[in-house]
């Protein structure tokens, strides 16, 4: 299994990625499909294009690195080979933590726009960074919820 990459010269330029030029926050499933442990080489490459094009104004948040390796884990991928990846985003990403506020402000995301525990956690720490966006396939796909858009590269 490859370690996890950032791409050079995978993203694709005739995809409209409005995405690809604000602050954005990277959702656990686009690095779980640019890893490949799916086996779906187009999302795979989808992936590691979108992570290519966000690459030094996107982040990650410590959520992201938990649900990362548990699905990785839950594919029977070795802990050695989780610990690298993990350790690959770390160095090449920013990481937000989340604070002593973001379960109530994602708590308040939960009642004001029905939105999963765990996506309504990533807007929390989306919107107390100041990111633009939640690149992810799940959550609200498509919509603005508060000032964070939630894209879809997939």
């Amino acid at each position: 299994m490859q370690p996890v990459r950032i791409a050079r010269g995978r993203a694709n330029p005739s995809t409209k990625n409005d995405w690809a030029s604000t602050m954005t926050l990277v959702d656990a499933n686009i690095p779980v499909y640019a890893a490949g442990v799916n086996g779906d080489r187009e999302r795979q490459e989808v992936a590691l294009g979108a992570l290519e094009a966000i690459h030094g104004h996107g982040a990650l948040a410590v959520q992201v690195l938990a649900e990362y390796s548990h699905v990785m884990l839950r594919h029977r991928v070795p802990i050695a080979v989780v610990l690298r990846d993990v350790a690959a985003l770390q160095a090449a990403w920013t990481i937000h933590s989340p604070t002593r506020e973001t379960v109530s402000l994602a708590l308040e995301g939960i009642a004001e726009h029905h939105m999963s525990f765990w996506d309504a956690t990533l807007w929390a720490v989306a919107k107390e960074n100041g990111l633009d966006d939640i690149l992810s396939e799940d959550g609200p796909t498509g919509t603005t919820v508060g000032s964070v858009l939630f894209p879809s590269p997939l």
